[in-house]
This record gives structure tokens, C-alpha cells and sequence, in this order.
């Protein structure tokens, strides 16, 4: 089987997702930053502390298809409600390549399990998300099996089980 998207397409989207910063918005106020590869910022770190991992996810523009801003605002509503009915809190936050203007609204998710994680990153058609565990560096977690058998094995990327 080949991949559903152009090789060199899957290999820019992921060459974006590594450079973009994560910016999350801190309880106390101001903005803490994660970066693919890096360990959380002490204020992320202690804010995910027992829980062991957040996720850092969205709603918008499934598997990089621009929606309008009304569209993904619906969708990232959907997400923030079923994050709480399903026991977790979320901190608001964006990802974003530093001078560029796409910005995208994300939430940093704790509390949930990887299971109920991979099931909303699925629903939302998102082609990955950011695992940020407590202690240990960011890594992506990646849902297109189209993308793993057209590339393989990747550093820093975990594949998700297929369904």
C-alpha cells in the first residue's frame, strides 16, 4: 500500500510539527514552551507531575485540511467538553513555527489515559499529537498508518497502534 499523501508532503508536515513551538498558558499566567525532543518546562513538568503525561492536541483542520475559524472553534469546543466529561483538565495553548503567522488553538491535556487520548486524537482526524511526559523529552505520536508504512521507522516518533 502506498501513502495516501505525496512522500515529500509527509516529510514537510513533519519537519513542521518538530520546529513549531507549543505554547501552553500557564495557571498562574504567562506561557510556558514545548519543544519536540525536549523535556517540559518545570512549570508543565509540575503541572502533569502524578499524572506521568499530557498530550498536546487539537480539533482543528484534521489531517491538515484548513477549515474556517468558525469550524475549528466548534471542533476545539467538542474536544474541551468531552476532555472533562472524560475526568481530564486541559490548559489552553498553540502550536506555531516562530515568524510564522499560522497559529493553531490546542489544548495540554492531563488525566486522560493513552487509550482515550488515541481515541479523540482519531476522532479529530489529526494526522499525530505531542506526548509531553513528566519526566522525559516530547515526543510525537503519530495516527497515519499511510504515513508509517511510507516512512518507517522515525526517531522521535511513536506510531499509534492501527485500530
Amino acid at each position: 500500500m502506498s501513502a495516501v499523501e505525496p512522500i515529500e508532503r509527509i516529510h514537510a508536515l513533519l519537519a513542521l510539527y518538530r520546529e513549531s513551538h507549543y505554547d501552553v498558558e500557564l495557571p498562574a499566567g504567562g506561557v510556558a514552551t514545548i519543544r519536540v525532543g525536549a523535556s517540559a518546562p518545570l512549570e508543565i513538568a509540575r503541572w502533569i507531575d502524578a499524572y506521568g503525561f499530557a498530550a498536546f492536541m487539537t480539533a482543528c483542520n484534521p489531517h491538515s485540511r484548513s477549515f474556517t475559524h468558525e469550524e475549528n472553534e466548534q471542533r476545539l469546543q467538542n474536544l474541551r467538553r468531552q476532555v472533562r466529561e472524560s475526568g481530564g483538565t486541559y490548559l489552553a495553548g498553540a502550536g506555531h513555527v516562530p515568524g510564522e503567522s499560522w497559529r493553531e488553538p490546542s489544548l495540554l491535556v492531563r488525566g486522560l489515559d493513552s487509550a482515550t487520548v488515541d481515541a479523540l486524537a482519531r476522532e479529530y482526524e489529526q494526522n499525530g499529537i505531542l506526548i509531553v511526559p513528566a519526566r522525559a523529552p516530547a515526543f510525537l505520536k503519530l495516527y497515519r498508518s499511510d504515513w508509517e508504512l511510507a516512512l518507517g521507522r522515525v526517531a522521535d516518533v511513536e506510531w499509534a497502534a492501527s485500530r
